[in-house]
């Protein structure tokens, strides 16, 4: 007991002499003295962006937004809203920010007219700047398609077309296997990036003429008619642009040369075969086809037209390219005459009450000639077909020659074919020539 007595005397003499130790830091315990004239300090704005633009696209009723940044700013808020339109009906986006020093934004706008485009800086903690503004106004109509021509023409002879799904698909003679062109205008041609019939697909290997393709809706596939080694074949395909398959690897008819194949199916579902024999000439012949439309039935072969009238023989003994139409319970055969490095090569058609004839040469042929106001002074005019457009009317491709000095490179080229009542077909109008794009 003494002991706690003796150290509770020395603790507090050491308090009465050292006061200010027993203490600690008085910096540390005391509140800061704070100078009167010292300010507290601001917050700091955030800053806003710079540059703000807003450009018309090449779409109608799209403005290209683009400003530049400020440091530390999470995301920017644009606002459109047309010029003295009710406030309530502004738009509104956010664009998060990535440390770029400029950035864009894509504004669809309602409609037509002047804009008033704002744009506000946001910081990580929600801080927003003052809004920066431009007016602008939008393209009207979008602009026309930037076109660059590869090709100020269709490099095919023997030329071919149809119309699938709002596009048109041409095809023709030009290399081994078979291109094909497609187009959604008729004047501006894409070369499909692969052929649509490839030779090692095809039973022959030289040769390859005049191809012609159909959809047939019973069998869900498109089917392709064409000469090569001087035989007629079929390959069939799922999409126009191919590629088609000759599956069984034989010509249709096996033992004879023919050339020039077109196919007709009447309104009773029967089958017809057109082509080219080498029978006293190229002589047109028509067969019907087995239902697999990979066979003909050979006891039905009839003989259609032969190079007869004097403007069918000028260079040869030549009748080739056919074509079927019918109109009411009128069958047209469209053909061409004499050979095709002539340059009298021309067109012409006949007619009859059922698809094997007979027929009837019409007595104002041809209907299409380097004479012709619808040849435009092209020479060497024919092999071609018509096809019916989006619009329901009808047209006709062909070839010409490559100039008036030179039959190749050959060339296509499209007119109107027109139809009268008393069962008259003409070609008019200027020709169309068909430009290779990318």
């Amino acid at each position: 007991m003494m002991k706690v007595i003796q150290y509770s005397f020395l603790l507090g003499i050491w308090f009465l002499f050292f006061p200010a130790l027993s203490c600690g830091s008085s910096d540390n315990l005391l509140p800061e003295e704070k100078d009167d004239n010292e300010k507290p300090k601001e917050e700091q704005p955030v800053p806003p962006v710079t540059r703000l633009t807003a450009e018309e696209t090449d779409k109608a009723n799209e403005l290209d937004i683009t400003w530049y940044n400020p440091d530390g700013i999470a995301s920017v808020e644009i606002s459109y809203l047309l010029e003295d339109d009710d406030e309530k009906n502004t738009i509104m986006a956010n664009v998060r920010i990535y440390n770029e020093t400029r950035s864009s934004y894509l504004a669809q706008l309602p409609e037509y007219g002047t804009y008033v485009i704002g744009a506000v800086s946001i910081d990580n903690f929600g801080k927003r700047s003052e809004k920066v503004t431009v007016t602008a106004m939008p393209a009207e109509e979008d602009a026309p398609p930037v076109i660059e021509v590869v090709n100020d023409r269709l490099p095919i002879a023997d030329p071919h077309v149809i119309y699938h799904n709002g596009k048109y698909y041409a095809y023709g003679t030009r290399i081994n296997g078979f291109e094909v062109y497609i187009s959604e205008d008729l004047e501006h041609w894409r070369r499909n990036e692969n052929l649509a019939l490839p030779p090692e697909n095809s039973w022959g290997t030289r040769w390859f003429w005049a191809p012609e393709v159909y959809w047939i809706e019973s069998k869900n596939r498109f089917f392709m008619f064409y000469s090569v080694d001087e035989h007629i074949c079929v390959a069939w395909a799922i999409k126009p642009e191919g590629p088609f398959i000759q599956d069984e690897r034989r010509p249709i008819v096996p033992n004879e040369k023919g050339i020039d194949t077109s196919l007709y199916i009447d309104d009773d579902g029967t089958p017809y075969l057109y082509y080219v024999r080498f029978t006293d000439g190229n002589v047109i012949w028509v067969a019907e086809m087995n239902d697999d439309l990979k066979s003909i039935k050979s006891e039905t072969l009839t003989r259609c037209i032969t190079a007869s009238e004097p403007w069918e023989r000028i260079q040869g003994k030549v009748a080739e390219g056919p074509s079927i139409l019918k109109r009411g319970n009128t069958y047209y055969l469209i053909y061409s005459a004499n050979h095709f490095e002539s340059k009298d090569y021309a067109v012409g058609y006949a007619t009859s009450n059922s698809p094997m004839g007979p027929w009837i040469k019409y007595s104002g042929n041809p209907i299409l000639r380097r004479d012709k106001p619808a040849a435009s002074g092209l020479t060497g005019t024919g092999h071609g077909t018509p096809f019916m457009t989006a619009d329901g009317s009808y047209k006709y491709i062909y070839h010409a020659h490559g100039s008036n000095i030179s039959v190749g490179p050959r060339t296509s080229y499209i007119n109107d074919l027109n139809f009268s009542e008393d069962k008259v077909i003409t070609i008019t109008g200027k020709p169309i020539r068909p430009k290779v794009i990318k």
